[in-house]
């Protein structure tokens, strides 16, 4: 099943939504989607469906039932971001806002992206009017998140793969790109994939958000990789980074650098939420953490692009 396929049956209210609480049912009801609970869903069944999490049981489920399902699954893991009824709502706007037209539009993006990506021999020099300027290392052989434009049955889909070209350093530091240089950005997205490390750093995000959020001016400072300076307005608050709970190995190390391909949400993004389209917007986006082990935390810029 083509992405663009399944997304304008979502926008045409013809495909399933699941979810895991009576409340978002009740507004997709009213809203006029068709919705059942994750309890009374069969994964079994080759149907599409879009899967909203707001509970970290109902996505410790989800790994369950990777050898069993034969659905074709995209999800918004809310409950990673921001779980509140508030949060998702934000978030489905987001995502309904952005018609067919910018999918698709996204996706020629998300293509072009890879290719490009895919032809680099060496590094690649980014900048913008603000003051960045990038010099990214790639290594010959790039770990990605999802280049395919087609949905497959049995597989489950983050709504983020479809918004972005994302490269990533999973088996190591710099395993498969570098980065050094200074990155202005706009505002920041953070999760967890394990309630316990939601819940240890909610505090210490929640004051690094709130501060990014109303400073005017902010970047960070990349050396060897890793994240050596951040600064608001001005003034050097690195200290409010590492009071997040940092990877034993990586700490600010970056494990993605990507580029959001979403041009229908570049005027409607609230900083201030917690959402995963957030980082979708059509610009460039590096983050540190792996969320198994520790917070991610996700820099986005709407300035710099690649394409």
């Amino acid at each position: 099943m083509r992405i663009l396929d399944f997304y304008e049956s979502l926008i045409d209210k013809k495909m399933m939504i699941i979810v895991d609480n009576h409340q978002l049912r009740s507004y997709l009801d009213r809203e006029g989607y068709q919705t059942i609970l994750f309890d009374d869903y069969d994964f079994r069944n080759r149907e599409a469906a879009f899967l909203v999490f707001s509970d970290y049981d109902y996505h410790d489920r989800l790994k369950e039932l990777w050898n069993v399902s034969e659905s074709r699954v995209v999800h918004l893991p809310a409950v990673k971001f921001d779980g509140s009824f508030e949060g998702i709502v934000y978030s489905l706007e987001r995502l309904l806002e952005a018609n067919s037209l910018n999918l698709e539009q996204g996706l020629v993006l998300r293509s072009k992206t890879y290719n490009k990506i895919a032809e680099v021999q060496g590094g690649l020099y980014l900048s913008d009017d603000r003051g960045s300027q990038l010099k990214c290392q790639l290594a010959e052989s790039l770990e990605v998140a999802n280049a395919e434009d087609e949905l497959q049955a049995g597989w489950f889909y983050s709504i983020a793969e479809l918004w972005e070209s994302s490269v990533v350093n999973i088996k190591g530091n710099k395993s498969s790109f570098s980065v050094e240089g200074i990155f202005y950005f706009d505002g920041i997205l953070y999760s967890a994939n394990k309630r316990v490390i939601k819940e240890r750093n909610q505090m210490a995000l929640k004051a690094l958000s709130e501060r990014i959020a109303s400073s005017q001016e902010k970047y960070i400072e990349l050396e060897d990789n890793s994240v050596t300076r951040l600064v608001l307005d001005g003034r050097d608050e690195t200290s409010a980074l590492l009071d997040v709970e940092l990877h034993p190995e990586r700490q600010l190390s970056l494990t993605e650098m990507a580029f959001g391909c979403n041009t229908g949400i570049v005027n409607c993004v609230d900083w201030e939420v917690n959402s995963v389209m957030n980082e979708g917007i059509y610009g460039m986006h590096l983050g540190t953490g792996i969320p198994n082990k520790s917070p991610h935390i996700d820099f986005i810029s709407k300035t710099l692009k690649l394409v």
